[in-house]
């Protein structure tokens, strides 16, 4: 809905639009360790959903659409504060999600943040002052600050929960594919400043 006046067609049709567009990216890339265990027909293959995959394909499909509408005025960054709040909202339920099912929990923790709190409560927390403060800067008409909050909190609230489960990219000696989230996520995070500053 944020997004749709950049399409300069009609608002309602362009919301349901680039929603679906979003959820396509964002369900393919939940589901692509499944698709990828079908594919092999390996039963020994990881075959659960995927918050990494959904973060990666939506980052990168926000990546492209504004690349597409740069040089407009304003309308990229619109699309990066778009996908600022969808990404902090779409992460607050996957974690509440993961206390039903008692994934997740921290194997570090910091001195500052998660001390003896439960790093699934302190993500859901982040997530949540994140949001917050994305949705205040879009209040203000500050779209470009609600981009590089929204996804530079993301960003840091998935730094943090790999590092307490040992999870960042090159941790582990088991060949897992660990943070494919982390380099899509930070070039969309760049894109959005740059976008804020001189488009």
């Amino acid at each position: 809905m944020l997004a749709a006046p950049m399409t300069r067609g009609a608002y309602w049709p362009s919301a349901f639009g680039l929603a679906f567009v979003f959820g396509f990216f964002f369900v393919g890339g939940t589901g692509y360790r499944i698709l990828i265990a079908v594919l092999f027909q390996d039963a020994s293959r990881k075959a659960s959903a995927s918050w990494s995959g959904a973060t990666a394909a939506s980052a990168l499909a926000a990546l492209t659409a504004a690349i597409l509408f740069i040089g407009r005025d304003g309308d990229s960054v619109l699309v990066f504060a778009a996908y600022a709040v969808a990404i902090n909202t779409a992460y607050i339920p996957v974690k509440f999600a993961c206390l039903e099912a008692g994934c997740c929990h921290a194997h570090y923790r910091d001195p500052f943040l998660i001390r003896d709190h439960d790093l699934r409560r302190v993500e859901i927390t982040l997530s949540i002052l994140v949001l917050v403060a994305c949705l205040t800067s879009i209040w203000l008409d500050a779209f470009g600050v609600a981009a590089a909050v929204g996804i530079g909190g993301h960003l840091g609230v998935r730094i943090l929960s790999r590092w307490s489960r040992d999870r960042l990219p090159g941790s582990s000696l088991d060949g897992d594919l660990k943070g494919p989230e982390l380099l899509p996520l930070a070039l969309v995070l760049v894109a959005a400043v740059w976008a804020a500053a001189y488009q």
